[in-house]
Formats: structure tokens, sequence, C-alpha cells
């Protein structure tokens, strides 16, 4: 009878072993896995902040590239009201077009709403 409870103890024993190796083997795959989802979560933040970047960078682009274009003379009256047309197409107010572009508000409030007429 003592052997019988003897090797039921050291089955248990073993079994309690093999318990304790599988958990610990569990925990390692499960820091690993939670060191992977973190590093992808990290990933997939970089791309939608790049992303959304760029996104906003493709819509200011058309203001830049206007607001960036410069007169070529002081004087030059077709590219002063060509640049105002531009910046009535992209939506600028007429005070903002009148500073920018050196006509008068009356001219630039003009552009607007010959714009408005001919958009559909």
């Amino acid at each position: 009878m003592w052997f019988i409870l003897l090797v039921i103890a050291l089955i248990i024993i073993a079994a309690q072993a093999m318990l304790w190796r599988l958990q610990r083997h569990l925990l390692a795959a499960l820091q690993i896995s939670q060191e992977r989802t973190r590093a992808l979560e990290e990933v997939v933040r970089r791309i939608i902040v790049g992303q959304s970047q760029k996104e906003a960078e493709a819509r200011n682009a058309p203001d830049r590239a206007i607001d960036d274009w410069s007169l070529s003379e002081e004087g030059d009256e077709v590219n002063r009201y060509q640049r105002a047309h531009m910046l009535a197409d992209s939506g600028r107010n007429a005070h903002y077009i009148a500073s920018t572009c050196q006509i008068g508000e009356e001219e630039a409030e003009l552009l607007i709403r010959l714009k408005s007429r001919s958009s559909p």
C-alpha cells in the first residue's frame, strides 16, 4: 500500500514540475507577444501620424505654393492679378488677397464674386 502511495506521489510531483515548466514557457511567450504588440502599436501610430501629416501637407500645398509665389516685379500688374485670382480660387478672403497682392479690397471682393458666379 505504501508503495502505491509513493508511486502516486511521484507522479503528482512530476506532473507539477511539467505544469510549472509549461507555465513558465507560456509566460515567456506572453511577454514576447506583448512586446511585439507594443511594437506593432507604435508602428501603426507612426504610420497614422505620418499619413495625417502628409494629408495636411497635401491640403496646404496649393495655399503654400500660392503664398510663396513672389511677384517678379512690384509694378507687374499681370502677375499681381493672376496671383489675386489664384488666391480667390483657393478661398482666401478679400482682405488677405488685397494685402498680399497690393490691390484694393473692392477689387479683391470683385474677383471673389466673379469666382463664385463662375463656380457651378
